[in-house]
């Protein structure tokens, strides 16, 4: 049994693999923790009692202290080593764009491992979670970079520290129009998630312009993959005409797991 965990800024995912006799993996269990230390909590998830985990992989942002102590908790639990990835200058056929491949988030390395592992084809990857971050994957594996911006919360925040008539609740729903905005909370509501499609559309304007870039020739719309914990709100809203279909995959960077080079602890 494997047990695989997201753990993010603000909060971690989990869940539960069981390999099939085809070689696949089945996920028996997911779940999500609170924002908190859950690796402090009295109680972990009963399910990871029922089908005790023999492996443990984990995509570590929050740093090496919260790393130490998730080791430490699943180590006196289940006495079994975490196995955290790490980003290398090539893996399963993708290249990092970084120079200094250890700056690079290991969430975002993940995401785009997936996306190559799903489909090879040139993509743009967006994860929407404390920050947003926008990863172009190129021809041939090859990782092109990207671009990290504040996310919903973290924008609103801003505008609550920073401003003073500019406090307003969240007020956010599936689909919503993004109309201008006729009073303040419709233009805060209304303009937050704009600024993020404005960066999905700038990314894949960029991402197709390397693509001919290098072909000689026009690229068609290249993959859109979104994930993350407002993923799922930002693929819902009207986008550009030039933007491809979007696919929302809330579980890429777990998937990830399963390609990415890994390091116990």
């Amino acid at each position: 049994m494997i047990l695989e965990l997201d753990q993010g800024n603000t909060r971690g995912k989990w869940r539960l693999l069981r390999a099939t006799p085809a070689g696949a993996s089945q996920v028996i269990a997911r779940g999500a923790f609170a924002p908190g230390p859950w690796w402090s909590a009295e109680h972990l998830p009963d399910a990871w009692f029922k089908h005790r985990p023999t492996r443990v992989r984990c995509g570590n942002v929050a740093g090496a202290e919260v790393a130490h102590q998730i080791a430490m908790r699943l180590k006196q639990e289940f006495a079994v080593p975490v196995a955290f990835a790490r980003v290398s200058p090539e893996c399963v056929g993708v290249t990092c764009a970084y120079q200094e491949v250890g700056r690079l988030g290991v969430d975002r390395w993940l995401a785009v491992l997936a996306a190559y592992a799903r489909d090879p084809s040139p993509a743009l990857v967006v994860d929407c979670g404390s920050a947003v971050t926008l990863d172009l994957l190129g021809e041939g594996g090859q990782h092109l970079g990207g671009y990290i911006v504040p996310g919903l919360g973290l924008m609103r925040r801003a505008l609550y520290s920073d401003t003073d008539a500019v406090k307003v609740d969240e007020v956010f729903s599936q689909g919503m129009p993004l109309a201008p905005g006729m009073n303040t909370e419709q233009a805060v509501n209304h303009g937050l998630p704009l600024m993020i499609l404005g960066a999905i559309e700038m990314a894949q304007r960029e991402l197709l312009r390397q693509l001919a870039a290098v072909s000689g020739e026009k690229a068609g719309a290249p993959r859109l993959l979104v994930t993350g914990g407002d993923g799922a709100f930002i693929a819902s809203l009207p986008a550009s005409a030039t933007q491809s279909a979007v696919e929302v995959l809330d579980e890429l960077v777990m998937e990830g797991l399963a390609c990415a080079d890994l390091e116990e602890v």
